[in-house]
């Protein structure tokens, strides 16, 4: 526990010290003392802080982020062709998705996907039930977001971490399209 405790203090100073951009003696001290307090204030949450990932795991997740990067260009191109050309016009719809991820931080990860993403966001992400509502520039960009790969990785990643590398069962091939979508007819136009 001293061990987690000091490296996130470190992370916190050396936080503080990046944002900071100075590192003179008055922003050093102040730096330390509020890592300090912040790593004292919740030394209770230890046990519930996230066990260091594997070198696998961590490769999985770059693998997410990179995928990340491209769907964020791919929008960025569509949502420009929606603005400047109206094709497909801007028709912003609500949506209902059941990812089926069964972590907090998986839903959390998947839920900050969607936002960062130009064109759609995450509205409001049920804890009990699992399903995100989602607002999207139009019905495309909605229905282009049932069918996400990212989901599938993420929830691929999610397996791996919760059952261990040696008893998870993850299928490469081809998965079924309706385990983590929902009917194209969930979702209702915006009256705007």
């Amino acid at each position: 526990m001293r061990i987690r405790s000091l490296v996130l203090f470190a992370l916190l100073l050396a936080f503080w010290l990046i944002i900071s951009a100075e590192a003179d003696l008055q922003h050093i001290l102040v730096g330390t003392l509020v890592a300090f307090i912040s790593v004292w204030f919740w030394q209770d949450l230890g046990s519930r802080l996230p066990s260091m990932a594997s070198v696998p795991n961590l490769i999985r997740l770059g693998h997410c982020l990179v995928l990340l990067i491209g769907y964020i260009f791919q929008a960025n191109i569509a949502v420009a062709k929606t603005l400047l050309f109206s094709k497909p016009p801007a028709k912003p719809i609500f949506m209902v998705l059941e990812p089926n991820l069964t972590s907090n931080w998986g839903r959390v990860l998947l839920a900050n996907c969607i936002t960062i993403t130009p064109g759609t966001v995450t509205v409001d992400v049920d804890p009990e039930t699992g399903r995100f509502i989602v607002h999207a520039l139009n019905e495309k960009t909605g229905l282009d977001l049932l069918y996400w790969r990212l989901i599938d990785k993420i929830k691929k990643l999610e397996i791996k971490l919760e059952r261990g590398e040696e008893h998870a069962v993850v299928t490469d091939g081809t998965d079924d399209p309706g385990s983590n979508r929902v009917a194209a007819g969930h979702y209702r136009s915006d009256s705007h």
